[in-house]
């Protein structure tokens, strides 16, 4: 259900069974977009951020998007852990999530928290050769976004490292890290190297 007055451009599933299947089929993820009609960054996300042409590209090419109101399906917030919307959840087409965001997020950095979650999910299956693919893709997407970029950046140096074996890749990336943002939480976590 769309909010009332504004233009869906994302084409919403309704059913999550089904979008899983249709991720299965299409080799795709699943976007779950919990949201009610009261919440100001559910309203805002509908408005500015899905009716976006690069969102809506980005969402169409690699994951089948399916969303709930909480209000009418509280079973659904108490099924995915979540007491906030809007809440952003990417899972593989067998329900195991890879990434969950909270909160309102406009065009660029919802483009940015997608390529992160194509990321982690090739992470957690352990294609390290598209990781790295996906980790280039992911810096370009979330360049400039401080919250984002220094993750991108944290990725892209394991997925190299987990290909080559080199632990100068892991180094080399996560010493750029370091030197770019260096007060972020993804520095912290890579600054044990700087220790050894």
């Amino acid at each position: 259900m769309a909010i009332q007055g504004i233009e869906q451009n994302v084409r919403w599933r309704d059913s999550l069974e089904e979008a899983r299947e249709e991720a299965r089929s299409e080799g795709k993820l699943v976007f779950v977009f919990l949201w009610h009609h009261n919440c100001g960054g559910s309203k805002t996300m509908d408005e500015a951020t899905y009716p976006d042409d690069a969102v809506r590209a980005y969402v169409e090419e690699h994951f089948v998007p399916v969303r709930f109101n909480t209000i009418e399906r509280p079973e659904v917030e108490e099924s995915f852990n979540s007491g906030w919307t809007p809440t952003i959840i990417v899972e593989d087409a067998e329900g195991r999530e890879h990434r969950r965001s909270q909160g309102y997020l406009d065009p660029k950095r919802f483009i940015g928290e997608m390529a992160l979650a194509r990321v982690k999910d090739a992470m957690d299956r352990h294609d390290y050769e598209a990781a790295v693919g996906l980790s280039k893709e992911a810096l370009e997407r979330t360049e400039g976004d401080p919250a984002r970029e220094p993750e991108a950046l944290y990725w892209t140096a394991v997925a190299a490292f987990e290909v080559s074996g080199d632990r100068d890749d892991l180094t080399e990336g996560w010493n750029r890290l370091l030197e770019t943002f260096p007060q972020s939480e993804w520095a912290e976590k890579a600054g044990y190297i700087r220790k050894q």
